[in-house]
Parts: structure tokens; C-alpha cells; sequence
């Protein structure tokens, strides 16, 4: 199993800037109150995502949701959460979901370029080391239409395929004559039942954080993917470092889009247990120093350990630098990505 140091990782809140993201956590704060906090519907309780545990305490609130840490794997999880048709109904419905996908939609291509290419680069590298054909890539859960055209530019593979998109206003951008799928684990897919078994790749970007039970993605990619198929899947992981430095205060949580953060160590047992063998784990953010940094400088009362203060305070760039590095190279930056084959 390998690791990926990469140098020009960015991610989508950087790329389109930070006050349109303070605008969608303005936006985000009144639609939860509105379609969670004070909806017709109840939230329900639920074990980790992670591993199934029962055991688990109370981290911390965020906009009014519980986080909790399981006390078996070290996942922490929204609990209570939102029913799947409630969470669907929000992110089409909402007014921070739509208002993120209108600003994404008006990024020029060079500045989209940034969060796509690296995994277009990485598709194919993985393509050309693993795969013998590249018959069908199945997108899961897709929510940028700029990936999917630029994938299709590159052919690598001979077909593509979405399964549960989350393009919704978006759809008719997506690429003529792809393979469109809905449905979930309880019933059968309508439009892909005859791609059982037959996906080269299976990609997950971004998504195992929102769903409602995370091992529907395995399933679904134990369902979909052919023997020696590969999955891939980039998430944020409660193990990286801004999390565990910052908590609550950390500014990319919220309970919506990082519902499930699951450790590094309950994903590779699912995905083990899903009969995939992991071939690359990498956490090849390079962000998270600066926003630990930059959350210290903007709040001088945060509660941190006092030789993380020195460390921010006290030193200059090169040593945040090595710092970050570090976290790289030895997979303890809250960007995970990874890449598994099936057996």
C-alpha cells in the first residue's frame, strides 16, 4: 500500500474563496434551523457509521446538531441525524446548497482545473497501473459536471456512468450518452442493472461524509465493481490534524456536509470487509497548518494545547511548512484519499 505526497492538493473552499464560503455557512445556519431544528420531522438517533458501536460520547454542537465520538473506532458522527429523504430534500431544496452550486458553476475552467485535475492525473495513474481494460468509470453521488466533461475529454475509458448524481438543477450539463442510475441498496438500480459486475473504476469524491449510512458505498461498489475493479474515495477523516486540534472550531466542519468524519482506521476495515484490498492511502491536503494557524490568529481565546500556541505564535513559515509535511507523509491530514481493488 502506498502514500501520495502532492504538492498542489487544493480544496473547493479555497479555490472559490472565503467570503462565498462565510456567505454558505450564513445560508447553511438557517436552513438547518429551518429543515432539521425546527421541522416537521424528528431526527433519529444512530450508532457509528463507522463501526457499528453503540458506545459513544457527546463531542461537541455544531449549528445546533449533536457531534459524537465513537468510543470503539474514534469516528465522531452527527447523531441524531436527518431520515435519507430529508437530507435529499436538502440539498436540492436549500438555499446554501443551491447558492454553492451557483457560485461553482461560475468559476472559470483554469480555476475548476485546480480540484479536478489532480484526480483526473490520478484516475489515470491508477488506470494505467491496475486496470488490464477501462471499460466503464461509475461516478457516485456526482455533483460537478466540469469533472465528468473533463474526465470525458481524456478518455481513458470507453464509457461513463453516474449512479445517485446530486446534479439536480445541473443535470442537462452532464455529457451525452452517460449512463444515469438512481436508486439505492434496497432496490434495484433503475438504468445500471445490466452494468452488475462490469465497472472498471467506481469513484466517490465528497460524498461519504454526507450519507446516511456510509456502507451503502461499499455495498454498492461490492455490487457494481468487476474483479479487479478499483474504488475510489476522497473524504475527510477524523484522524487529520485540523479536526483533532480544533474541534468544533474547526471552520470546514459542519453537520450536513461533514456528517460522517470516519477515522482512518473503521474505513479500511470497511472497506476490507467489503472484499477490497486497499492499494494507495494517502492525506494529501496541505491546508491544514494554515487553517490551524489562521484559526489561532483570529480567535486569541481558543482553547489548544499550550505547545500548539507556541508553535503558531512563536515560529515562522518554515517550520509550518515542515509541519505539514509531516502530516503528509504520514497520513495525518484531515483530505484523505483512497484507492482500493476488489478481490
Amino acid at each position: 500500500m502506498k502514500t501520495v505526497v502532492l504538492l498542489n492538493d487544493l480544496n473547493m473552499t479555497e479555490v472559490i474563496g472565503r467570503d462565498v464560503y462565510k456567505q454558505y455557512v450564513v445560508y447553511l445556519q438557517e436552513d438547518i434551523k429551518k429543515y432539521f431544528i425546527n421541522g416537521p420531522s424528528p431526527l433519529a438517533e444512530v450508532p457509528c457509521p463507522g463501526c457499528g458501536s453503540q458506545k459513544s460520547r457527546e463531542a461537541y454542537k455544531k449549528m445546533e446538531m449533536n457531534f459524537k465520538v465513537c468510543a470503539q473506532c474514534g469516528s465522531y458522527f452527527v447523531s441524531p441525524r436527518p431520515s435519507r429523504e430529508l437530507l435529499e430534500n436538502f440539498y436540492k431544496n436549500s438555499q446554501a446548497c443551491q447558492y454553492w452550486r451557483q457560485q461553482i458553476s461560475r468559476l472559470p475552467d483554469e480555476q475548476l482545473y485546480y480540484i479536478y485535475g489532480s484526480r483526473v492525473n490520478w484516475i489515470t495513474e491508477l488506470a494505467d497501473e491496475f486496470l488490464e481494460k477501462t471499460s466503464l468509470l461509475l461516478d457516485f453521488q456526482s455533483k460537478y459536471p466540469f469533472f465528468l466533461k473533463h474526465l470525458e475529454g481524456q478518455k481513458i475509458f470507453q464509457r461513463l456512468g453516474v449512479l445517485q448524481p446530486q446534479l439536480f438543477e445541473q443535470s442537462d450539463l452532464l455529457p451525452k450518452d452517460i449512463l444515469v442510475g438512481y436508486g439505492s441498496t434496497r432496490e434495484r438500480v433503475e438504468g445500471l442493472a445490466s452494468i452488475e459486475g462490469q465497472v472498471s473504476m467506481l469513484t466517490a469524491f465528497e460524498s461519504l461524509e454526507r450519507m446516511p449510512d456510509p456502507k451503502e458505498l461499499f455495498t454498492l461498489a461490492g455490487r457494481y465493481c468487476q474483479k479487479g475493479g478499483l474504488l475510489l474515495i476522497t473524504t475527510s477523516t477524523s484522524s487529520g490534524f485540523e479536526y483533532q486540534i480544533l474541534g468544533d472550531h474547526a471552520p470546514n466542519i459542519n453537520p450536513i456536509n461533514r456528517m460522517n468524519l470516519l477515522s482512518i482506521e473503521a474505513l479500511t476495515a470497511q472497506i476490507e470487509a467489503a472484499a477490497f484490498e486497499v492499494v494507495e492511502l494517502s492525506t494529501p491536503g496541505r491546508l491544514d497548518v494554515e487553517i490551524v494557524r489562521r484559526a489561532i490568529q483570529e480567535n486569541k481565546n481558543l482553547k489548544i494545547d499550550p505547545f500548539w500556541k507556541y508553535v503558531f505564535e512563536a515560529r515562522e513559515e518554515k517550520t509550518w511548512q515542515n509541519l505539514q509535511d509531516f502530516l503528509q507523509a504520514n497520513r495525518l491530514s484531515s483530505h484523505l484519499r483512497i484507492a482500493a481493488r476488489k478481490k
